[in-house]
């Protein structure tokens, strides 16, 4: 009499399972296309054709206008002011770079005394414009460091903080000339283009085991003891009509390629 309850209720757990099973699997099957993950089916406009791309692509993000210049990329555009700098020498400048007053596409001013350089004397000149807090900029660097390294160009580096965008664009400018007031511009560079900074904290921390006198820069930073010099090399950037970071100029004329080895390599052969 115990048993025959037992199996009708082991029957109907049985169908419960099954039941699932199956639900999973039809839905499962509607939302995936064989051997290729997730399908955006349900995303794409149900009155184009079936191959119409995914209503999620109107994502701005995933648009590459949209985007800083990435070290490959062939457009060009200033990236939008997320807010405005406290320091207003720093915002004018950027907002009259944003404005594109400069008038182009050569280097104004030429390489000279006071720009860091690597690499040897008489190799063709490049200088880079960049915003170290940025990851193109640190790509576009390491490729060009390399190049330095072989003995192939004199680089030279020029600061261009987007301080409106990026949080830490302008401790780090003032960290690189804090560093360079000792001597070690370049050291500092290449730690940080290996990997951004997560904060001002870590910013601060990694500068001072780079420098002889750490509590120097610290102050210095604080201070804003060279927050003019970056100043300056934002409206040097103006003047030359630098549109985007990371932004190259090979012998005084703008380079308009996609920053890789092989579009360099060539470039360099062409000049």
């Amino acid at each position: 009499m115990i048993v025959i309850p037992l199996a009708l209720a082991g029957g109907s757990w049985i169908f419960v399972a099954v039941a699932v099973a199956v639900f999973f699997i039809v839905v499962y099957s509607y939302y995936t296309r064989t051997g290729s993950g997730i399908s955006q089916t349900p995303y794409r406009d149900p009155h184009g054709p079936p191959e119409s791309p995914s209503e999620l692509a109107h994502d701005t993000t995933q648009d590459v206008r949209n985007w800083e210049r990435g070290t490959a990329g062939h457009h060009r555009r200033h990236q939008t002011a997320a807010h405005v700098p406290t320091d207003p020498a720093v915002a004018q400048a950027l907002a009259d770079w944003r404005g594109g007053s400069g008038t182009g596409p050569h280097l104004d001013p030429p390489i000279g005394g006071t720009d860091r350089t690597r690499g040897p004397e008489g190799a063709p000149t490049v200088v880079i414009y960049i915003d170290i807090s940025n990851e193109p900029c640190r790509s576009a660097y390491r490729l060009l460091s390399r190049f330095a390294d072989s003995r192939r160009i004199r680089l030279a580096v020029r600061q261009l903080p987007l301080a409106d965008v990026h949080p830490l664009s302008l401790p780090a400018a003032e960290a690189l000339e804090a560093a360079a007031a000792q001597g070690r511009f370049f050291e500092l560079l290449d730690d940080f283009a290996m990997s951004a900074p997560r904060d001002e904290n870590e910013l601060l921390g990694r500068a001072e085991y780079r420098v002889p006198d750490p509590g120097r820069l610290r102050e210095e930073v604080r201070a804003g003891r060279y927050r003019a010099a970056v100043v300056k090399q934002i409206r040097q950037a103006v003047a030359s009509g630098a549109p985007a970071v990371p932004d190259v100029y090979i012998d005084g004329t703008h380079y308009v390629g996609p920053i890789t080895t092989d579009e360099f390599d060539r470039a360099l052969r062409s000049a």
